[in-house]
Order: C-alpha cells, then structure tokens, then sequence
C-alpha cells in the first residue's frame, strides 16, 4: 500500500499499447510517470522526449526509480520480465496475456501473492462500460444461451499470438466474469490457418452444468470489426456491442429493440486508474493475476481442441 504521495510508474515497451499507457500515465493525476523501457533505445527515446521522462534500453535501470511498472512488451518476454520486477518488490500491470503459458503465469501469480504485490493482467474489455452495464442487467434476468463475437479484417502486421491469444483471450475473460461459480462442462471448439501460419479463425463452445451454452468466435480474417455479446434471457434479447459502447434490449413485448446504454468512457484509463487504486488502497486490481490465469488456462484448452 502506498499512500500520500504520487505513485511512481515506469512502462517498458515502446510498441502501440506502451505508448498508450505512457500517453494515458502522463495525465493522471497521483501518477508520476518515470520512464520508458525498450529494446529499441531509438523507439523508447523518441516516445520517451514527446512526454518529457527518462528513457531506457535495459528496463533493470528503471527498476530503482519506481514503485511500478506496466509491462507492455512482446507476449514471450512477459515472464522472464515480470519475475524480474516481482522479485524486485514492483507492483505489476502486465498486457494481456499474462504469460506465453499458464505455467509461466502461475508462477508469476504466485510470486506477486507471496511478495503481496499488486498484479493486474490488461484484460481492458473488463472495463468497457457496455459490458459492466450488461453484468448489472443480467443480475436480473435467466440467461439461456450467449453468443459472444469478435472479428476484424487481417491486421498489417502478425505479432507472436495466434487469434485465441491476440483476440479471443479477452472474450474467454468475460465468459469467466459472466459465469464465475458455474462449471464448464463440456467445451468443443474448431479453427484454422487463413492469411498466417497461425489460428486466424477459431469457434469454441462451452457447455456449462447449468444448461447454458457459451459459443465464442473469433475471426481477423472478417471484412469489418465487430466486438458484440448476444445474451438470449426468458424475457428477450440483450446484446453489448462492445466496440460503439451501446446495449439493445429486445423484450418480447418489443418489435424493436430499445437503446439501453451509451457511454464513452475510455477503458484503457479505467485499467490504470483501477490498477493505482489497487496499490494506494491495498484492495485486488479488477482484473488480477488470477483472472489472467484462468483466461490463459482456458484459451490453451481451446487451443487444444483446434
């Protein structure tokens, strides 16, 4: 817990999401942004000048000044950088996924436990307004079945993650929020290689012992970007549109669906707002360590099948 001062940050990667976050950092209020970390001392530097902080081509150099540190590198190195911050008593906001395997992130949960230091996965559609007002909606409703989507054209360029890791991982992490106390009993799922020599298109289904069935897809292979959760309840349907930020409920006594929710709140902000909240107050981040566990954990099942 740390209190009465600004809370000391440092981010290392200079890639899109760690320029966001040194963008975001820059503005928060009880956030001191320190530096930036990069391999690419070109890259972090010319990020680094545009915010007025320090840069870094070795990250081990801006562990002394910080109380913590988001971590935004390429997938692979998140253990062996996240061990490294850990052991070294830094509060952790890890990009999604947590780790390149469960067993990596087990450790790094564990380590975080046992230091009793903050760690938080960037599972960033936890925050998305749609689907925190969809949670409070469906409290009160008997859901039937869901179907949750995600698709995007092919992107430029392929990073180190196959479409599970780099799209779908933030669907399975709401599935899990959805549906925290009931068993997956059954899961089939099916996918292939389209413009890469990796899974591009991937469908699961997920049976759970209450009778529910989940059916996540996801696709960067699609014509147009499309981020939606379609909940079929006993009095209609609901559907989150997760990209424009907006709910349609459709009851049976509606020919039309209503507009439920709009709100542009933006989700990354929220993430690192929650995640200093979390070390001030000494409270869970909203998205923990185990929460990106569990998504990894049922992403690599998933990925099994396919």
């Amino acid at each position: 817990m740390i209190k009465g001062r600004g809370l000391k940050i440092g981010v290392i990667g200079a890639g899109v999401m760690g320029k966001h976050h040194v963008r975001l950092c820059s503005l928060l209020p009880g956030v001191n942004l320190i530096g930036l970390a990069d391999v690419s001392a070109e890259t972090a530097k010319q990020a680094a000048e545009q915010y007025g902080i320090k840069f870094f081509q070795d990250y081990h150099a801006l562990l002394p000044l910080v109380d913590a540190l988001i971590i935004a590198s390429p997938t692979q190195t998140h253990f062996e950088i996240g061990l490294e911050c850990l052991k070294d008593g830094k509060h952790l906001l890890i990009e999604k996924p947590i780790a390149a395997n469960s067993e990596q992130g087990e450790k790094l949960a564990a380590l975080a436990k046992d230091r009793n230091k903050v760690l938080a996965v960037g599972l960033i559609e936890r925050f998305n307004p749609a689907f925190q007002e969809l949670q409070k909606i469906l409290r009160h409703e008997k859901i039937l079945g869901v179907n949750i989507n995600r698709f995007s054209p092919f992107p430029e360029r392929i990073g180190d993650a196959n479409v599970i890791q780099d799209m779908m991982i933030h669907d399975l992490d709401l599935f899990l929020a959805l549906f925290p106390h009931d068993a997956i009993e059954e899961l089939k799922a099916s996918g292939e290689k389209v413009k890469s020599d990796m899974l591009d298109r991937v469908s699961a289904t997920i049976f759970l012992h209450s009778g529910i069935i989940v059916k996540v897809q996801a696709d960067r292979v699609f014509g147009i970007k499309t981020r939606k959760i379609i909940v079929a309840a006993e009095s209609g349907l609901i559907e989150a549109d997760l990209l424009n930020k907006r709910i349609y409920v459709r009851n049976l006594q509606q020919i039309a669906p209503s507009l439920h929710f709009v709100n542009a709140q933006d989700q990354l902000t929220a993430e690192i707002v929650n995640f200093v909240k979390a070390i001030k107050t000494g409270s869970s981040p909203l998205v923990d360590g185990e929460a990106g566990l569990k998504a990894t954990k049922l992403a690599e099942e998933i990925e099994k099948l396919c």
